[in-house]
């Protein structure tokens, strides 16, 4: 039918570029709200980032610290419980004994100095009685008198009230030696006795010492250590002045990160404060840096923005001309199937939903065709199985009666052999016929095995010992009849009737992975291991598979001389048979 569009109607979009201008606005629309977010998360993610940097480095500054300061406060230790030194200063006479103290004094700090600790200028130990400096590093700006000048000096009070524990400060007053740029740690000494002072100690530290600490950390801005009234260590230079720095100490707590103007230029300040010093550690790094980043960032964001969206219009294009192909195929199909034409070799593409959805629907039909095509002829084949059985239907109450009448007689003649064959055949031929139903339970089955070997014992004076052993409740399970009596029939057959000597036979039956596995097994003349199905078992396969599914089967292992083993293996029926 061909459909004829009114005039004046507008053109219509094909589907092609209704799905390509489907994805475009898909695309594009994202792109328009995620660009601007985008760029402020990168900027916020690039200060985050310069900030963990910062606090990482002033961390790493921190243990850096705290190691130093461990090695100058073990070394007091040491002088804090130095014999030599505690009898230099309690001794109170002018004798070689006291120079011997004193060389023994010198001797121990010398180990402690020159080569571990360089970084050390001077040690002073002394009290008002006597007192000797032990230069490490440059010359002695003083060589008596040291004592005095030290209880003068500004922070004398600061090292006399530091108790137990020992006390950092700047000395700006008093230098132990010609270099200036020098950082002091003094100590009482107090007697291990009595612990009354006995005098004091006053390590004498280059500055440089925190220059050489944080070489190895890299950190691409300014750093300030500050002890809260003086700065320690500075490397800066004039690109911000100290006291700028300073004035903005208070604004923010340990660990948080401001951003603040010097001299019309943005910086990200970040603070940690040292515990076991209380000495500040400031981050300076100009904002400049961070926005050059981002420019990079930035112009990268964008390159994938607009990278972006022409794949998605590439990509479009490529996706709508597959799915108008599959479309242009089902409509080839269709036109077929209209003509009830065979519809084969058709290039669907199952990757995909409409591809899958034209091979599925190509098979249906394909499907179809054959079970119409075998439902014609199943009607013919089951007119004509009405027909043979019309043709060769028998009462079977008839031969029921007849075979129990035998039965009787046998028993009045005292022929009891016969007696059983008798009324094994009736069992076997009742069971066999089953009423005319094609299902029949397991016990049934076996039931009919016990009777046909009853009837071959009587046949050949009990020379078949056999076993059956089923699992508890396969008894109720349903299956197609006539599957094991053939099974066993062939056992006797082509296995222990040939044979000499009496024969055995085992029936086994059980469950294995939501289906029934029965094993016959035969100790008879066996056969060749290339040996096949005979009529029977091949006639029970074939039913097997057509009424179970092609999964399942019968398997066959023998030996010549040893025996044969036949595995049944079926499934599962929806309903039970008493």
């Amino acid at each position: 039918m061909v459909m004829v569009k009114p005039k004046g109607s507008t053109k219509q979009w094909t589907i092609k570029w209704k799905i390509v201008m489907l994805a475009l606005f898909s695309t594009l629309i994202p792109l328009l709200i995620i660009g601007p977010f985008m760029f402020m998360y990168i900027n916020k993610l690039v200060e985050d980032r310069i900030s963990s940097a910062a606090e990482n480095y002033l961390s790493l500054a921190d243990n850096n610290i705290d190691r130093f300061v461990n090695d100058i406060e073990n070394i007091s230790n040491i002088i804090f419980l130095s014999n030599e030194i505690q009898g230099y200063l309690n001794y109170d006479q002018t004798s070689p004994r006291l120079y011997q103290l004193e060389t023994a004094s010198r001797d121990l700090l010398n180990n402690i100095t020159v080569v571990s600790n360089p970084f050390i200028n001077a040690i002073y130990i002394g009290n008002d009685q006597h007192e000797f400096l032990k230069v490490n590093r440059g010359q002695a700006q003083f060589t008596d008198d040291i004592y005095e000048r030290i209880q003068s000096s500004s922070w004398y009070p600061m090292l006399e009230n530091s108790e137990w524990g020992g006390t950092w400060f700047e000395a700006k007053d008093l230098h132990l030696t010609d270099d200036s740029n020098t950082l002091m740690y003094g100590r009482v000494i107090r007697d291990l006795s009595s612990s009354s002072t006995i005098g004091y100690t006053v390590i004498s530290v280059d500055k440089n010492v925190f220059k050489d600490m944080l070489k190895g950390v890299d950190s691409s801005g300014t750093m300030l250590i500050h002890n809260g009234k003086d700065p320690i260590y500075y490397n800066g230079g004039d690109q911000i002045q100290v006291e700028e720095i300073e004035r903005v100490l208070g604004n923010f707590q340990d660990g948080n990160t401001i951003t603040h103007t010097f001299d019309h230029k943005k910086y990200i300040l970040t603070k940690h404060e040292n515990e076991t010093t209380n000495w500040q550690m400031i981050s300076v790094i100009p904002y400049q840096q961070i926005i050059q980043e981002f420019s990079v960032i930035r112009i990268v964001v964008l390159a994938i923005l607009t990278l972006s969206f022409i794949l998605a219009l590439v990509v479009a294009l490529l996706i709508s001309k597959k799915i108008t192909g599959h479309i242009r195929l089902l409509g080839n199909v269709a036109h077929k199937m209209e003509r009830r034409e065979k519809v084969e070799d058709v290039g669907f593409d199952q990757q995909d939903e409409i591809g899958e959805v034209g091979a599925r629907l190509v098979s249906l039909y394909n499907r179809n065709q054959e079970l119409t095509t075998q439902l014609y002829e199943s009607q013919i084949k089951e007119k004509e199985a009405e027909l043979r059985a019309l043709q060769s239907h028998i009462n079977p109450h008839f031969l029921y009666n007849t075979l129990n009448s035998m039965y009787w007689m046998a028993l009045k003649a005292k022929a009891k052999p016969i007696a059983n064959m008798a009324i094994s055949l009736s069992k076997l031929f009742k069971l066999t016929l089953n009423e005319g139903n094609h299902l029949t339970s397991v016990k049934n089955e076996i039931e009919l095995v016990r009777n046909y070997l009853n009837i071959q014992n009587l046949r050949f004076d009990n020379k078949i010992d056999y076993h059956i052993d089923m699992e508890p409740g396969l008894e109720e399970q349903t299956m197609i009849k006539l599957l094991l009596q053939p099974i066993v029939e062939n056992a006797v057959h082509h296995g222990i009737e040939p044979k000499e000597d009496p024969g055995y036979i085992e029936i086994r039956g059980y469950t294995h992975h939501q289906s029934i596995v029965f094993e016959v097994s035969d100790n008879g003349v066996g056969a060749d291991q290339d040996h096949t199905f005979g009529y029977g078992l091949s006639n029970i396969q074939e039913r097997i598979k057509l009424f179970y599914g092609p999964e399942y089967g019968l398997k066959m292992e023998t030996m010549k001389g040893k025996g044969t083993k036949v595995t049944l293996h079926i499934g599962f029926t929806q309903h039970k048979t008493a």
